[in-house]
């Protein structure tokens, strides 16, 4: 009677332990982001989807912690879209994305931070300024035909 009552508290105890170690692990969703080189170097039909942020960025990095720790955002980028966050600083690196130009040949710029991007190819659509959850949904909806 001792050893099954002490069974008893045993798996009390330990079981909600061990669902929570396992569950963050199967149900917590990060973005997982990459590089832009390595995006491009990946062999994948799924289009780029870029966080263009300044380092020093107050709005970027509210972006990141309001916007990109949504779950459900985190799935349909890693699902749907090859994620990529890059730090532009002008003045101490080259410029990252120098493959990509506007429809009349001319380099991409930035007018504001931050920025989203999506990739297909050669072509791109930019948006600047802070997106919502839902604004960067319905984003990601046109990009994929998927329109509410």
């Amino acid at each position: 009677m001792n050893k099954f009552f002490i069974a008893i508290i045993a798996a009390i105890i330990l079981i909600p332990s061990l669902y929570a170690g396992i569950s963050s692990t199967l149900y917590t969703t990060q973005v997982e982001w990459h590089s832009y080189q390595d995006a491009r170097a990946m062999d994948s039909t799924k289009p780029i989807f870029v966080f263009a942020k300044m380092r020093f960025c107050t709005t970027c990095a509210a972006m990141e912690k309001d916007v990109f720790t949504d779950p459900a955002l985190a799935k349909i980028l890693n699902e749907q879209f090859i994620p990529v966050r890059e730090t532009i600083n002008f003045m101490l690196s080259s410029f990252v994305f120098d493959d990509l130009k506007d429809n009349k040949g001319e380099q991409l710029t930035f007018r504001g931070f931050p920025a989203v991007m999506i990739v297909r190819g050669d072509q791109y659509s930019l948006s600047h300024g802070y997106k919502s959850v839902e604004q960067l949904q319905t984003l990601l909806n046109k990009a994929t035909n998927k329109i509410d």
